[in-house]
């Protein structure tokens, strides 16, 4: 068996049941069935955070004409306060006793007020400009994104706990990123403009609120669907365990617990630059590739559809290497793949190593945008069922499941990245000289030489050098199988060990 680091609070007294019936149900493999239910769930995110991440930028600058530095504050601010919020409800989360148990409470509350939220931040007055347009948006981006945290950090929570097994979590992953590419396709497919896309679809005012209320509708439907169908899973899940204390308090503590987890460090810097880097790129993607690819509409809507929807070609891939190479390994190679797909083609374009033919430009981008998604959900299979390890890590170094509040760290770094992220991306565009209300200039507006390339380089090359960043990050992160499995091992054997404690007492 290999060694765990007895260094560190490994001897933490035992607080979860792990011989009853639910921890051996929770060894058990799930259904296709049950883990298609709760992978159904990833749709809120795979709606919700497509359509703010590569519409509502657009949406907001070149359609009702905010600044881009404006735009990037409003994305900025609401996930800051966002992710502030987060370990907060997942400290409420954890701690919670209720009929349902202490995750699904939040799901049900939160899914109508998303939905609405969402369809209202696409639907904007007219009337609105300036200041006043800055602050509505805002106000509704952060009901929306609190929501969003109320609905889908208990809901990730249920995937950590609903299994212990090692592989059977990168499957349910699977599910989940499946899912995910699926929402994320329609997304961007009715936001786009379906089977009659053109450049003028995205200029008109009305289009975004009709695909604002129906992602509102599928964000209903899908939480309530979820929600209703992981209730038969309640028992299987850990039972909250509280400790003393005042919550700000008990915040402070499990917030210093959690840093203390070489893993989970590792973890959070890796989201932290991944999501500076994405953020910047997703936010600049449509005016990337309609100003400096200067693609047609269909091509377009092609690439962004080809890059949310390959990542179900990536699965088998994924779950192949899963059995093969430790979670670590795969999930720095396709980040890495990823971020060379995001590189090179920028570069190749501005030092006009490229063919102008549009046919071959627009052939090596579709390609291209397959390829990365199909790395990015290698990455991110390993990563989340590395994430899931480590709260089990996390339980034998403190004595405690902490799910909610483990991953509330980790949407931290990925909501507060984002939002600099698209702060970036806002500020770049005014730097580049970017015109501000480009929908007024027509279909084909001038843009100079040095805009063209300038936004070539912050929306490809700069998000990509930061990515690799985020792939060294991994490096830190120190669970295999082999120490996974003597964690577990350990854990299993706490009760024996505390009742032959007790039976030793005097």
């Amino acid at each position: 068996m290999a060694s765990i680091d007895e260094s560190l609070p490994g001897a933490a007294p035992p607080v979860i049941d792990t011989q009853g019936p639910a921890a051996r149900a929770r060894r058990a493999r799930l259904g296709v069935w049950d883990k298609s239910i709760y992978g159904t769930g990833e749709m809120i995110n795979g709606f919700a955070t497509t359509g703010l991440t590569y519409l509502a930028f657009f949406y907001l600058t070149a359609v009702c004409g905010m600044s881009g530095t404006r735009a990037g504050m409003v994305t900025f601010i609401t996930l800051l306060v966002d992710s502030v919020a987060d370990p907060l409800i997942g400290l409420i989360s954890d701690n919670t006793r209720t009929r349902l148990g202490r995750r699904h409470p939040y799901m049900f509350a939160s899914a109508a007020p998303l939905a609405l939220s969402f369809g209202l931040v696409f639907a904007l007055p007219e009337s609105l400009r300036g200041l006043h347009l800055f602050l509505y948006v805002t106000l509704l981006m952060l009901i929306l994104r609190v929501c969003m945290s109320l609905y889908y950090l208990p809901y990730l929570a249920i995937g950590a706990e609903i299994s212990d097994d090692y592989y059977e979590r990168s499957s349910i992953v699977g599910y989940r990123l499946f899912f995910w590419s699926i929402s994320a396709f329609a997304c961007l497919y009715i936001g786009l403009g379906g089977l009659n896309a053109n450049s003028a679809l995205l200029l008109h005012r009305s289009n975004y609120a009709h695909f604002g209320w129906i992602c509102a509708a599928c964000l209903l439907v899908v939480g309530f669907t979820t929600a209703f169908g992981t209730i038969r899973h309640i028992p299987r899940l850990n039972r909250p365990h509280r400790r003393a204390g005042r919550p700000i308090v008990q915040l402070i503590r499990e917030l210093r617990e959690i840093f203390h987890n070489r893993s989970f460090v590792s973890l959070f810097l890796t989201c932290l630059l991944f999501f500076v880097a994405q953020g910047t790129a997703a936010v600049l993607a449509l005016d990337a590739n309609r100003y400096f690819w200067h693609l047609p509409a269909s091509i377009n809507q092609s690439v962004l559809l080809v890059l949310v929807l390959s990542p179900i070609f990536g699965l088998p891939i994924a779950r192949l290497l899963q059995n093969r190479v430790e979670k670590r390994t795969f999930a720095i190679g396709g980040a890495l793949l990823f971020c060379l797909c995001q590189f090179y083609p920028p570069v190749l374009r501005i030092y006009a190593l490229l063919p102008a033919s549009l046919t071959f430009l627009s052939t090596l981008l579709v390609v291209n945008a397959a390829v990365s998604g199909i790395g990015l959900v290698i990455s991110g299979i390993g990563f989340q069922s590395m994430m899931a390890d480590a709260a089990d890590h996390h339980e034998y170094l403190f004595g405690a499941r902490r799910e909610a509040m483990f991953l509330s760290g980790l949407t931290f770094s990925v909501k507060s990245a984002s939002g600099l992220g698209s702060l970036i991306g806002g500020i770049a565009l005014d730097a580049i000289h970017f015109p501000v209300d480009i929908a007024s200039r027509g279909l084909h507006p001038h843009l100079s030489l040095a805009t063209v390339h300038g936004l070539g380089w912050v929306s490809g090359p700069l998000p990509a050098a930061i990515t690799a960043l985020s792939a060294l990050a991994m490096l830190g992160y120190d669970l295999n199988r082999e120490k996974y499995r003597a964690i577990k091992q350990a854990l299993s054997e706490r009760p024996k060990l505390s009742e032959q404690g007790q039976a030793a007492a005097p």
